[in-house]
């Protein structure tokens, strides 16, 4: 079996591009700053937010000092030199991935991840996140933010099984695996194929 996609997502969470410019996976703060910008990492992205969603993802500042936040858009959107249906392709692609590792928790053992992660209610994902990871492996506040998502739902996954718990869907092997035997019934289907079945 080739190893799941998430362990590659969870350990090298890949950027993305769209002309010129360059869209860093998905972290915390991120998650944060999109939020604040009306966009909602669970749902498609409006066309009219992309642009601000992918400042945002490339790295763009604009939660320090008001004046070089602006300075930053200004020249963000100067710069950029790709299309709007392009860009917006890409950011989505960026929230994919960087929900690819979620796997529902299952069980009592899951109430502390689940509040955070299966759907963001009470404090917000980020935040509970965050807190989560600082309580549950000592890490900084900031270490906390900086953390890609894809990361962290795949520490909340490992973690939720070192505890004993079990998952409401299917986890990353179980995933790879489906993925194989649906490859493997498309590859008996090949337009290549002569269509007749041999006989056993």
């Amino acid at each position: 079996m080739i190893p799941p996609r998430e362990n590659l997502l969870a350990a090298f969470p890949p950027s993305r591009t769209a002309g010129n410019v360059t869209l860093r996976p998905l972290t915390l703060a991120g998650m944060a700053r999109l939020g604040a910008e009306g966009v909602d990492c669970g749902a498609a992205v409006p066309r009219d937010k992309a642009l601000r969603a992918a400042f945002i993802l490339s790295g763009g500042r604009d939660d320090a000092r008001p004046s070089h936040g602006d300075r930053d858009w200004r020249r963000f959107l100067k710069r950029t030199r790709c299309g709007l249906q392009q860009l917006l392709n890409a950011v989505e692609a960026t929230l994919n991935d960087a929900f690819a590792t979620y796997v529902k928790p299952l069980g009592k053992a899951a109430d502390q991840v689940e509040a955070a992660v299966a759907a963001p209610r009470g404090l917000g994902a980020p935040l509970e996140l965050a807190e989560w990871l600082c309580a549950e492996y000592g890490w900084s506040w900031r270490e906390a933010l900086e953390t890609p998502v894809a990361t962290v739902y795949a520490l909340a996954a490992a973690a939720h099984k070192r505890n004993g718990g079990k998952f409401a869907g299917m986890d990353y092997c179980q995933r790879q695996y489906a993925q194989d035997v649906k490859a493997g019934r498309a590859k008996a289907r090949s337009p290549f194929d002569s269509g007749k079945e041999e006989a056993v």
